[in-house]
């Protein structure tokens, strides 16, 4: 567990070029911590909760580790902290940590939200959709650019409903999905080549 912690969080600083934040941009903040360690992280713990946390001095471990292999981390406390908390929290509840982030009511997301919902390089995104009741669906991409991604739909209790690659065509992607049980829901998604989702759209097929 110790050499997937360490791994988790020397991945986590390559993507990392901001400067230590205020306090008035905490929650803005976490938000982005969040989005880090769903997209490269999670995707170990997810299937590694157990009630309980597993290792030792994880914290201080890992923060010793991050320094030795990049210098420019030792300035970094906040972001190691706020890893360390999502981390704690997935082990201990099985469930992403609480994002605090708007759910649009018409389930049309525009840059405005999806900006902050994405990695500064990669432009991996992690975006929470909402409660969704059993029925058929379809997410609506438009991107900045045609591009090739992979996609990501999961349940709370970390089912996943999609797994698969789409490519774009006229920079849109339309990807159907069927809820067999209602629940929270999270979008996930990987692009070949870092690209800018300007709008993430979901309707429901039976009001078509």
């Amino acid at each position: 567990m110790k050499e997937h912690t360490f791994t988790c969080f020397f991945l986590i600083f390559g993507l990392l070029l901001s400067p230590c934040r205020t306090a008035s941009a905490a929650d803005e903040a976490f938000t982005e911590s969040a989005v880090i360690f769903n997209t490269i992280c999670a995707k170990c713990h997810e299937a590694q909760c157990s009630g309980r946390l597993s290792f030792d001095d994880a914290l201080a471990a890992s923060s010793a580790h991050i320094q030795r292999h990049y210098g420019d981390a030792s300035g970094k406390q906040w972001l190691q902290k706020e890893l360390f908390e999502i981390l704690n929290y997935m082990k201990q509840r099985c469930a992403y940590y609480p994002m605090n982030t708007p759910i649009p009511l018409k389930r049309v997301w525009g840059s405005d939200i999806l900006d902050k919902l994405s990695t500064l390089l990669e432009k991996n995104y992690f975006i929470p959709i909402g409660n969704f009741t059993p029925g058929s669906y379809q997410i609506e991409l438009e991107l900045e650019k045609d591009s090739r991604i992979t996609a990501h739909l999961i349940t709370e209790e970390f089912d996943m409903i999609v797994d698969d690659c789409y490519e774009s065509s006229n920079r849109r992607i339309s990807i159907p999905f069927v809820v067999k049980s209602s629940g929270i829901h999270y979008f996930r998604i990987y692009p070949r080549k870092p690209v800018r989702i300007t709008q993430l759209s979901i309707t429901d097929l039976k009001d078509q």
